[in-house]
């Protein structure tokens, strides 16, 4: 494998960890930078939101509810061209309903399309989360 493939490869895993790391932290100016402008987040149960503008009013509302306490593991990077490529990964852990001081068990799995933008920087253009539990 080529160097310049192992820099992508590991850039393009650093943004969906950058991700990861921000939601477990509650962390919505982190979670929306690792997303491109029109980046598109498409949640269980919910209709899709498109754009940093409608996710930075999304994240708020699912952190006011739900208390995160998360694991996760990349299965899988895969650059498809020069300027597109995918994340797979898996999430496990509790979540606390805010409200009510109920915890579960929960574990989640993801799939981040990546885009690099002009600058080089590889962004969220699509991140699909589904609940397994």
């Amino acid at each position: 494998m080529s160097e310049s493939l192992n820099t992508e490869l590991a850039a393009i895993e650093a943004t969906a960890v950058s991700y990861l790391t921000a939601f477990n932290r509650e962390d919505v100016a982190g979670v929306i930078a690792t997303y491109a402008d029109d980046g598109v987040l498409m949640a269980p149960g919910r209709p899709s939101s498109a754009g940093k503008e409608a996710l930075a009013k999304i994240y708020p509302g699912v952190f006011g509810k739900i208390d995160f306490n998360m694991a996760y593991e990349i299965k899988e990077v895969v650059q498809t061209s020069a300027d597109w490529a995918f994340v797979r990964s898996a999430t496990k852990g509790t979540e606390t309903i805010k409200a009510t001081g109920e915890v579960a068990p929960a574990t989640y799995e993801e799939l981040f399309l990546m885009r690099k933008s002009a600058d080089g920087a590889w962004n969220i253009a699509r991140y699909c989360t589904t609940k397994t539990s």
